[in-house]
């Protein structure tokens, strides 16, 4: 390493040389050089790692922009990844695309692997540097299954999904010198590419077979690159074969010998806010999200006050909404709906008698808003790759609620016996025969009959009462009592805890 860098003041020497005789196009081998070589690189590593999507396209981008806005005018891609989501593989394309355009020399480092939409990324600048060990392509879109699996699509669908990505790839391989027929080979089945030769001249071209005729008497097939039935997939030895990559090196170190680098490569990588937003934009992580703040939510209704079970509520369902915030794809229409379906819930059991229209109606909207936050839809699905999001996310949705039951089960028959928990749950109380006097109410909300309290809430006949710093279900025998009324228990049912007026006595009341 240290010979390395000793030896790159002679390097960037013999580039300055070579650009005042205008030479700077020829080095041994036959091999072409960079093309801009008129003075050193200050050059830039950003690693693009792990899955791509909207939260990486938005690291990448600020790591780009903040590389140029300090003087780098190299910037070297890292890219190690097997893709990820298609609409954000197109927009860091695009993004890097951009930057060439812009006079900045845009490199793809590929150490051991491009797949899929980082094939994509790959293709997108302007040179692409590979290990031995290195490959390239498959870049076809696909839709993933509720469970996680790679499910087909059908062809109409695929063709809609495959249209827009295989023309970007044509298009890109054609302006790096690349054949477009291997370009839309990485996206598309039913495309058989081969090796052209010119009798005459010996000059090699990759196109498609069904093209070959397009070139004329003097060209023959000398080979096939890839067979109708496959994607192209290719390592480091074919891609240089075929002109998708540059070079072949060892190591990133060998770059110094292949640009004329000022320095060493400066490293951007991903801020540890960057790397905690990213996990948060996991859907599974914001399913957790979910969960623990319905956990929160329902802890806090039945316990006296609000506490630490509704601000651990308040602050999941903040944090799941503030995802698409911080990952800048902002989403409002997921919020917006769990927030009003909350708003006419609350209206529901604190205002209004019963539950009807407003409690069905608020419930339904929080499903919805969580439905469309957990994928971070920012409207309703459109295309076949949003449907199938929403597909895992109503598959994700139901799991969330089938653990949410066992646990408010848990919740119920065992936290009011833990040490610690038991100040937070009030477990039933027991008469002196042993037996039970308390509502089977989740969280162990418990009251004896012949207890006296006020209602929390209107009883219209169902709602909350009060007795000492317990907050009960309760039921009347049909009448309706004003918030704030006193009530006394009479019977208790099973779970139902059944009162009436305290003004009433007790004389005629019923046993359980």
């Amino acid at each position: 390493m240290d010979e390395t860098r000793g030896r790159r003041p002679l390097r960037i020497a013999f580039w300055a040389a070579l650009a005042a005789f205008g030479l700077a196009g020829l080095v041994p081998g036959g091999e072409t050089a960079p093309a801009k070589a008129t003075a050193p690189y200050h050059a830039a590593r950003i690693p693009i790692d792990g899955m791509i999507d909207d939260t990486l396209v938005t690291s990448v981008t600020r790591r780009a922009k903040e590389a140029v806005e300090t003087g780098h005018d190299l910037l070297v891609f890292h890219i190690t990844s097997y893709g990820g989501m298609l609409t954000a593989g197109l927009d860091l394309s695009t993004e890097i695309e951009r930057l060439g355009r812009r006079g900045v020399r845009t490199v793809a480092f590929v150490d051991s692997k491009a797949i899929s939409a980082a094939a994509l990324a790959a293709m997108s600048c302007q040179e692409i540097v590979m290990t031995p060990e290195a490959s390239i392509g498959d870049c076809a879109p696909i839709a993933i299954s509720p469970i996680g699996g790679v499910t087909p699509l059908p062809d109409t669908e695929r063709e809609k999904a495959e249209s827009a990505l295989r023309q970007r790839m044509e298009t890109l391989a054609e302006e790096h010198g690349i054949s477009p027929a291997l370009g839309a080979a990485m996206v598309t089945l039913r495309i058989a590419v081969v090796r052209a030769k010119n009798r005459d001249t010996g000059e090699i071209r990759f196109v498609e077979e069904d093209k070959l005729f397009e070139l004329g008497p003097e060209w023959e097939k000398a080979g096939v690159v890839d067979s109708p039935d496959t994607l192209l997939t290719v390592g480091s030895k074919q891609a240089l074969e075929y002109g998708i990559a540059r070079h072949v090196v060892d190591r990133l170190e060998d770059l110094y010998d292949l640009y004329p680098i000022q320095g060493t490569i400066d490293l951007l990588p991903v801020t540890w806010s960057e790397t905690a937003v990213q996990a948060l934009n996991n859907m599974y992580v914001r399913a957790l999200l979910v969960l623990v703040g319905l956990l929160g939510f329902y802890v806090e209704m039945h316990t006296p006050g609000f506490g630490v079970p509704g601000t651990i509520g308040l602050v999941a369902f903040g944090i799941l909404f503030a995802c698409s915030l911080l990952a800048d794809y902002p989403n409002w229409l997921a919020p917006l709906l769990f927030v009003v379906g909350l708003v006419l819930l609350l209206i529901e059991v604190f205002i209004t008698p019963g539950f009807g229209v407003l409690g069905v109606s608020g419930i339904l909207l929080m499903v919805v808003g969580i439905l469309l936050a957990l994928p971070n839809l920012s409207r309703w699905p459109r295309t076949e790759f949003e449907w199938s999001r929403l597909y895992t996310s109503l598959a994700l949705t139901a799991g969330i609620l089938a653990v949410f039951g066992v646990m408010v089960w848990l919740l119920a028959r065992f936290f009011p016996h833990l040490p610690i928990l038991r100040h937070l749950v009030l477990a039933p109380s027991t008469g002196s025969d042993g037996s039970s006097h308390a509502a089977a109410a989740p969280l162990g909300a418990a009251a004896r009959v012949g207890d006296i309290g006020k209602a929390f809430t209107d009883l219209h006949p169902a709602g909350k009462a009060r007795f000492g710093n317990r907050l009960v279900d309760v039921v009347t025998e049909g009448d309706f009592l004003a918030r704030g009324a006193d009530v006394r228990v009479i019977m208790i049912q099973g779970n139902r805890v059944i009162v009436r007026s305290a003004d009433r006595g007790e004389a005629d009341a019923p046993t359980a």
